[in-house]
């Protein structure tokens, strides 16, 4: 899944090249939206799908993979101020379970889009929302963004370093993946990978790479809404689960629309 800059010609993928980690690669196209010219989400940007079936001839672990020639122009810290010459690159390690005495192995979905929007010195939050259709354990690492396999971007800061000060500063908490920027400081554009690991039995067995694009913009005196709710809910399958959500927005005459994602809204 890639999302690209839907007015940019340039950027448009009607196919990609996907690495199987088994010495083989294989061309993809597109296979979402009307013509299969991928999905168009507003803001000027398009969600696109390549989507096809591989069949290994050995069990073992392999590293699945994807890279773009160019990422964006113009982004704070990748090789700045000439980030659109760096390749953009994720990848995934997935291990072949023993079905009969391991169970099924997946590899996590991540339900929340990578691209978000902040504002300057105000606090931004991002979590990529993952889902572990097996139900293993998981674990999030920052890593710098990656151009090809193992291979880091040239020249990368992390957030943090543009416009550094004491209340610059960043978190992601390793158990619930939320990543957390204090204030940032210049606006831009940025980008952010880390490493979800999903555990199973005490033992790691998958990973995947999540790069993601932060847009910071000055946003003179508007504030974020606060949304208030449940934290945790334990509930006996089978039974129905209702929860209140309730939102404020701080500045006058701005209203709130509320949206939802995550496992039960895509399991059945």
């Amino acid at each position: 899944t890639t999302y690209t800059k839907e007015s940019s010609q340039a950027a448009d993928r009607d196919s990609l090249e996907i690495c199987w980690g088994d010495g083989t690669c294989e061309m993809v196209m597109r296979s979402n939206g009307p013509g299969n010219e991928g999905e168009g989400l507003g803001n000027d940007t398009k969600k696109n799908l390549y989507i096809a079936t591989h069949t290994y001839t050995a069990s073992g672990t392999y590293t699945i993979s994807m890279t773009d020639p160019n990422r964006n122009g113009g982004v704070l810290n990748v090789n700045a101020p000439n980030s659109d010459t760096v390749p953009f690159h994720i990848q995934t390690s997935y291990t072949f379970l023993n079905c009969q005495f391991d169970g099924p192995n997946s590899t996590p979905m991540l339900l929340q889009p990578p691209i978000d929007v902040g504002c300057v010195g105000q606090p931004f939050i991002h979590n990529p929302n993952p889902v572990d259709p097996d139900g293993d354990s998981l674990s999030f690492e920052m890593i710098t963004p990656l151009q090809s396999i193992h291979t880091e971007v040239p020249n990368y800061q992390y957030p943090n370093f543009i416009g550094p000060g004491p209340d610059n500063i960043y978190t992601l908490d390793p158990i619930t993946g939320d990543f957390l920027w204090t204030s940032p400081q210049i606006a831009g554009e940025y980008n952010i990978a880390m490493i979800i690991i999903s555990w199973r039995d005490g033992e790691p067995i998958d990973t995947m790479v999540r790069d993601m694009q932060i847009l910071i913009e000055n946003c003179n005196d508007n504030q974020p809404p606060t949304i208030d709710t449940e934290d945790y809910i334990c509930v006996v399958a089978g039974q129905t689960l209702s929860v209140d959500v309730f939102a404020d927005d701080p500045n006058p005459g701005d209203n709130v629309l509320l949206t939802a994602l995550g496992g039960p809204l895509e399991t059945s």
